[in-house]
């Protein structure tokens, strides 16, 4: 008859592989679900002035001084003018 350590040690390996399937078949749900919802949105909603340094410097405004602020605030106007200008050369080629 066997033990009960014996038992399970038998049993042990089918659990690890229990296991490592379940693991399996989460990442793959996972994966499916990231690249379904990757794929749903139109590439046109996706606004190229949503990200990029302009704005991400804006945060940064708000921890300065006020006198560090205005110049923060004019630079970062400064470069979106020059963005914008270089957006207009770029269409009107």
């Amino acid at each position: 008859m066997l033990t009960s350590l014996q038992s399970v040690l038998l049993v042990l390996p089918f659990v690890a592989m229990l296991l490592v399937l379940i693991a399996l078949g989460v990442a793959a749900a996972r994966w499916w679900s990231i690249r379904r919802g990757s794929e749903s949105e139109p590439t046109a909603d996706r606004s190229e002035e949503s990200h990029g340094y302009p704005l991400a410097s804006w945060r940064y405004v708000y921890d300065l001084d006020k006198s560090d602020a205005k110049r923060e605030v004019a630079s970062v106007n400064e470069q979106a003018e020059t963005l914008a200008d270089a957006e207009q050369k770029r269409r009107r080629k």
